[in-house]
């Protein structure tokens, strides 16, 4: 508030000192226009002193004119600065472009007025105010001399020192009678003239040329062409070439024949020189024999002349112009028409009125009780040609079989062209029906004689009292369509018992139909149809048929009913009721909904149309079309992929085929959405070189594209940035065609940019979104991390990786982990083997040294039961490939169990090698060890055996362990020696973890131990325990024989093939210990 009011004081200070101060008057200044810029007119204070000055224009003193000037502050120096033109600045001012300049020093209040007088410079050409240096100008051509003038507006001159009256006017021209000259100055409009001298005839001269010089003082000249055209005037008449035209005309001439041409000329132009011919008001009457050429002149002949009815015509023809005050002419036609004998003679007859006479025919008919004393004809002769052309004579001939004989007929001449004809006999009927007379007329012409003839035919008439009658009652025909033109039908036969007219019969058809396709032949009665019928049209006809006589003096007649039935055939294509068909149906509809009706129609009867698509099953349209016409969608419809279908649906009846083309158009929704093609991932790179970059330049274009379709705004993407992080005053602008542009200059850092691209559907819209980063550097920036731009790039992207190489790189991830994860578990399962090896060696060793402790204490009254497996006969070659391979599970796989095998039975023989009998057994802990529970569960079976196979496997077993094996590779003999060469002391293991190796079972004996038999069979009773509960994991063995040292050469783990097929001796056990013996 302080300020505004701060403000109003130092102006209304200012308009006070502007107001109370005296001004210093100036001398006045001339500017030439177009002084140059920069010119120095004065200066206020051209004084060097300490003292401050400040000089400025006053506001309200020409401010249109200040802007030409500029003002230094301080020493009041003047300069021009703009281009000063006195035409533009003083565009109203005629006599001087002077004006005020107020200048007003605010330190000394001192008020400046400088006259400023623009002097004006010859710098602009006169110039004619018309369009174009070119112009017309008419005059008519009976315009009076002295009196008619042609104006002219004067040129004009924008310099203020060539007003009018300093330009100078001159006309020139070429021509040597110009019948022109120029005047100025005639008003007060300051207009020129061309002042007509001479009269003008336009048919001698039509045209003048001549040029307008204007000049103003500084010699500048400017020319206007005139041309001066002369406007015609009808003052001429038309003229014939002849007063009269004669001509002579044969009366046999034909219609359209040329008589002559009349002509006139006329020497004026347009309209009064184009010449028109007519009758005139007297003589139109000629104009229906004579037609006449309005515009040649020709005369013709319209209708035929005969010169029997006149012999000449004279009419007058006119020749008229076309000017708005017509002239004429007149010429007379004079045409004689010339006889020619052209006219044959000609015979009429007459007769009485009791006598039937047919013109058409020459036909008379005559009772048969005619009188013979009565002439019956008269006969008249008569030739329209002039002089002895038109004399003629008579005479007749009898045209029957007997006319020699035939004297019954005489002609009378009454005069030169009257005659009476009549019959010497009597008429019979009964003899003779009828005669045929020609009669003869011929002129006297020398050259060239005309004869006329004329029959005569005389029937008798008999007397009629007899109908007709027909031979059937009725007739009912039968026609297939298609019919051939005038195809036979059928004869209706009727018949006349009376004679001669009376009994001829003739036959018509009887109908109210306007155009029956039917006629029938009025003498023999032969029925034909006339054209090609057609049974869409008419299916059947009905109509009667008279048959009558001619009998005199009444005819009788008989009439008969006609049906014809029109059969069917297929002769008609199915027609479409369009001749094309569209559709339109929005993509995504769901299956089976109707497009439309494609409806047809057969004009055949009982026709059964079958529709269907052309190609369908080739071209797999998403279209079928029912029997009813109905097209329906078959597939989802997808306009992206197909907007539109062109089709050709035919329809059928089994004999003739229709196709009509079919347009479907895919409406569009909005179903996609914008996929980016530009950067076309996620988080791309953008590095920039802000240095080489330009401010309000793009620094990419980005795009997405939007399948739909883009008239309806779905297909339209628009973009906005949703987020830059981080946010820095707008330095960046995203336009509607995808171009980035920098707005501003950013600091050095990355940005990550948000650019969501949104289509313009109008119900529902669908958008995605783009984030990559940009990266500004400068030219002092690391390239380790910013990467220079050379060769005028502005920038670059660096792409993330494709998906083909992230499954590629994931691929190699995943494979080189699962060969790792592989190599340890074979370290893991190698360790535990060798762990499990170990295990197992050191319980033989505890086993064996127990039993050198326990043998003191037990006597052989309990041994271990020798158990011999029977294996089956396994095929020598399966044995030999899985000798390496064999285990407990192969033996249960193959109902084989070899004891043999098992921990006990080894550590068995290591210890009956050195003592023969062992008496003693390790007691297993209670808890059993999972150690061996992955091992496969079976059953064994356990067989009674005789002491004479046990002693065969046992031979067969010595002489076989020799031979090589994997496991004498795995389990040398050395690996045991140190077993069994030293007896250890006696220690409590715990053997629980050994319980579950490979399947074994337990068996407990039956009551106490057996003796030997004399038939040395041994017997093992089985149950299943483990510390008194049935455990599938311990074998518990009670024999009386000791066992064959033979059989304890080797104590290794497993037999050869051979040992596998004779069985294994095992070791012996004391009975007292056999439920704690762990196998």
């Amino acid at each position: 508030m302080m300020k505004n009011s701060f403000v109003l004081f130092i102006f209304i200070l200012l308009t006070l000192s502007y107001i109370f101060c005296d001004p210093i008057e100036l001398s006045e200044i001339i500017i030439p226009e177009h002084t140059p810029i920069g010119h120095l007119l004065l200066t206020l204070n051209p004084l060097i002193t300490y003292e401050k000055y400040s000089y400025r224009f006053v506001n309200n003193n020409y401010r249109e004119i200040q802007q030409y000037f500029s003002l230094n502050s301080s020493n009041g120096q003047l300069h021009i600065v703009n281009d000063i033109d006195r035409e533009k600045i003083c565009l109203h001012r005629y006599n001087k472009c002077k004006f005020l300049l107020k200048i007003f020093e605010l330190y000394h209040e001192t008020l400046y007025h400088i006259p400023i007088l623009i002097e004006d410079i010859n710098d602009h050409r006169p110039i004619f105010p018309y369009e174009s240096s070119i112009i017309q100008l008419h005059i008519s051509e009976n315009s009076p001399p002295y009196q008619s003038k042609l104006f002219i507006q004067q040129a004009y001159d924008q310099d203020q020192i060539d007003n009018q009256k300093q330009l100078k006017y001159q006309l020139k021209t070429i021509e040597e009678n110009f019948p022109f000259r120029l005047e100025t100055n005639i008003d007060t409009s300051n207009r020129l003239a061309l002042v007509l001298i001479q009269p003008l005839d336009r048919e001698v001269i039509d045209s003048y040329n001549c040029t307008l010089h204007v000049t103003d003082t500084a010699e500048h000249d400017e020319q206007l062409h005139i041309m001066i055209i002369i406007d015609d005037v009808n003052d001429q008449s038309p003229i014939f070439d002849n007063d009269i035209y004669s001509i002579e005309l044969s009366e046999n001439s034909s219609i359209n024949t040329t008589i002559l041409r009349v002509h006139a000329s006329d020497t004026d132009i347009g309209l009064n020189g184009e010449i028109i011919y007519d009758f005139i008001d007297a003589s139109k009457q000629y104009s229906n024999t004579f037609s006449l050429d309005k515009q040649t002149g020709l005369i013709r002949l319209r209708s035929l002349v005969d010169y029997e009815q006149r012999s000449s015509y004279i009419f007058y023809i006119q020749a008229r112009d076309l000017g708005k005050e017509p002239r004429s002419s007149q010429t007379l036609v004079n045409i004689t028409i010339l006889d020619e004998n052209d006219c044959a003679p000609k015979i009429s007859f007459r007769f009485l009125p009791e006598i039937i006479y047919k013109p058409s025919k020459s036909l008379i008919e005559i009772s048969e009780n005619y009188p013979i004393d009565k002439f019956f004809a008269q006969i008249i002769v008569t030739d329209d040609d002039s002089d002895y052309r038109g004399q003629t004579r008579l005479w007749f001939e009898i045209n029957d079989i007997d006319k020699d004989n035939d004297q019954s007929f005489y002609l009378y001449q009454i005069d030169n062209s009257t005659y009476f004809f009549n019959r010497t006999k009597p008429f019979d009927f009964e003899l003779q029906q009828s005669n045929s007379l020609i009669f003869y007329a011929q002129d006297f012409d020398r050259k060239n004689p005309l004869q006329t003839k004329q029959i005569l035919t005389i029937n008798i008439l008999d007397e009629n009292d007899n109908h007709p009658k027909f031979s059937h009652p009725f007739y009912h025909l039968k026609l297939n369509e298609n019919n051939q033109i005038n195809s036979f039908l059928t004869q209706i036969e009727a018949y006349d018992p009376d004679s001669g007219e009376n009994g001829r019969l003739t036959y018509e058809i009887l109908t109210n139909e306007t155009s029956l396709p039917f006629y029938i032949d009025i003498n023999t009665g032969m029925l034909y149809c006339s054209k090609s019928l057609d049974r869409e049209k008419c299916d059947r006809y009905d109509f009667y048929i008279i048959a009558h006589d001619h009998g005199y003096p009444l005819s009788l007649s008989t009439n008969i009913h006609i049906r014809i039935d029109i059969n069917d055939l297929n002769d008609n294509k199915p027609l479409f009721e369009y001749d094309k068909y569209e559709f339109s149906i929005e993509e995504n509809s769901y299956l089976s909904k109707s497009i439309g009706f494609i409806h047809a129609y057969d004009l055949d009867l009982n026709t059964k149309l079958i529709y269907y698509i052309e190609n369908e099953q080739k071209l797999k349209y998403p279209f079928f079309i029912n029997q009813n016409g109905q097209l329906l969608i078959k597939n989802f419809l997808d306009r992206e992929k197909q907007d539109l279908y062109l089709l050709n649906i035919t329809v059928s009846d089994n004999y003739f085929k229709t196709t009509v083309p079919v347009i479907i158009r895919i409406l569009d929704i909005n179903d996609c959405i914008p996929i980016w093609n530009k950067p076309s991932e996620n988080n791309t790179i953008l590095i920039i070189n802000k240095d080489r970059i330009i401010i309000g330049t793009s620094i990419v274009t980005i795009e997405a594209s939007d399948q739909d379709d883009k008239i309806n705004g779905n297909g339209l993407v628009s973009y906005t940035i949703e987020d830059i992080e981080p946010f820095y005053d707008d330095f960046l602008i995203l336009l509607n065609t995808g171009e980035l542009i920098l707005n501003s200059t950013p600091i050095n850092r990355r940005y990550r940019i948000l650019i969501k691209a949104k289509d313009n559907g109008k119900l529902i819209q669908y958008s995605s979104l783009i984030q990559f980063y940009l990266l500004i550097g400068d030219n002092n920036t690391n390239g380790s991390l910013f990467y220079d731009l050379n060769m005028n790039e502005n920038f670059f992207k660096l792409n993330s990786l494709s998906t083909t190489k992230r499954v590629f790189l994931l691929s190699t991830f995943f494979i080189s982990i699962a060969i790792i994860l592989a190599f340890i578990v074979c370290i893991i399962l190698i360790l535990l083997c060798r762990y499990r090896r170990q295990k197992y060696l050191y319980y033989i060793k505890c086993k064996a040294a127990q039993a050198v402790v326990n043998n003191t204490n037990h006597s052989h009254d309990q041994t271990m039961i020798i158990v011999e497996n029977r294996l089956t006969d396994i095929d020598e070659k399966t044995s030999s490939s899985n000798s390496s391979k064999l285990s407990l599970e192969n033996l249960h796989q193959k109902r084989l169990i070899d004891h043999s095998s098992s921990p006990s039975y080894t550590g068995a023989n290591i210890y009956t090698q050195h003592h023969h009998q062992v008496s003693t057994t390790m007691k297993p802990n209670q808890t059993t060890s999972d150690y061996y529970s992955n091992s496969s569960k079976h059953e064994e079976d356990v067989d009674e055996w005789t002491d004479e196979q046990q002693q065969r496997s046992g031979i067969n077993n010595n002489n076989n362990n020799n031979e090589w094996s994997i496991e004498k590779i795995l389990y040398p003999d050395w690996l045991y020696k140190s077993s069994i060469a030293t007896p250890t002391i006696q220690k409590n293991l715990n053997t629980s973890t050994f319980i579950d190796f490979n399947s074994y079972r337990t068996f407990e004996t039956n009551g106490s131990t057996t003796s030997n038999s004399s038939n040395g069979r041994r017997t093992m009773s089985s149950s299943l325990t483990s510390n008194g509960q049935p455990s599938p994991k311990q074998v518990r063995f009670g024999c009386q024989q000791e066992i064959d040292e033979q059989t304890r050469s080797h104590p290794h783990l497993s037999t050869t093939i051979k040992q596998l097929r004779t069985g294994i001796k095992t070791t012996t056990i004391l009975q007292n210990d056999a439920h704690d013996t762990f196998i």
